[in-house]
């Protein structure tokens, strides 16, 4: 069985997608696996990392994926060329597209389509959002295509994360050490917890580390990363090792004039060998643990 990694929390701006992003190249360039990226986000920013996502005309700031390569507008084909992780919610086939790494397929975001799929009304939530991806990501010939997914979740508790920890073996919290975000890392355990009593004991859904990101070497941000290492219900779950603060995360998100990935970067360079490290231990948490 294919593992899945959901990247969660329930606020913006925590790493979410830089944890996505590293994960997925981890899988990929370091344990040779095959790996489907899924951006359930419509803000679009781990599609438009890996492919030219583009902008919908019809919709102010919404983000599309681009036209698929495979695409033939010549062939009455069944669909319009553009393939997202929406098109599940729709009851739609997909077309994963090929990135730059040649282990990473990616199911991109749609940010009209995701927005009306979030919308739902309660009464349909459950058959329509909430258990959907796991239908999917459960097809035989999906399990037998890749190893690992990496699922991107939007930055709230809404049915999109819902459907992305439901779908998920594994969750990691990325967080900054501020006290909003730490007061967010409790709400996205509480609905770990939900999640885990509504599931049968043979396919728990576990913790696969709650990071630290974006360090500083201020006393706040000291403090309260020793606080959840103190407290009974974090102290397990937190990872010793930390991201920290660094100018060139941000601009490995720049496509011009950046290495393919972190792990292109020499093996002494700093990033690297933290990316490295977060990496590895959460890796073996997954896959020690079964």
């Amino acid at each position: 069985m294919a593992k899945v990694i959901a990247n969660a929390t329930n606020k913006g701006g925590e790493g979410k997608t830089t944890m996505s992003i590293m994960l997925a190249e981890y899988a990929a360039l370091i344990m040779n696996k095959r790996v489907l990226a899924i951006d359930l986000d419509p803000q679009a920013n781990f599609s438009k990392y890996y492919i030219n996502i583009e902008y919908d005309t019809a919709y102010k700031g919404g983000k599309i994926p681009p036209i698929h390569p495979e695409y033939d507008p010549n062939v009455d084909m069944g669909w319009d060329g553009r393939s997202s992780i929406a098109n599940i919610f729709y009851g739609e086939e997909v077309f994963p597209y090929k990135t730059n790494f040649d282990l990473i397929d990616i199911l991109p975001s749609h940010s009209h389509r995701l927005q009306e799929a979030e919308a739902v009304t309660k009464d349909e939530v459950l058959k329509k959002v909430h258990l959907r991806l796991k239908e999917f990501l459960d097809i035989p010939e999906l399990q037998d295509s890749y190893d690992v997914v990496i699922i991107d979740t939007p930055p709230s508790k809404g049915p999109l994360t819902i459907a992305g920890i439901k779908a998920c073996t594994d969750i990691v919290i990325p967080s900054q050490m501020e006290e909003d975000s730490v007061d967010g890392i409790y709400g996205m355990l509480q609905l770990w917890k939900q999640e885990t009593y509504s599931r049968p004991a043979d396919n728990p859904i576990k913790i696969a580390g709650i990071l630290a990101n974006r360090v500083r070497n201020v006393s706040l941000h000291k403090s309260l990363y020793d606080q959840l290492k103190s407290l009974e219900s974090t102290k397990d779950l937190v990872l010793n090792e930390i991201i920290k603060e660094r100018v060139i995360y941000g601009e490995l998100r720049v496509k011009e004039d950046r290495p393919k990935s972190v792990f292109d970067l020499p093996a002494s360079h700093p990033a690297r060998k933290e990316c490295e490290a977060v990496c590895s231990t959460i890796m073996k948490r997954i896959y020690e643990n079964g």
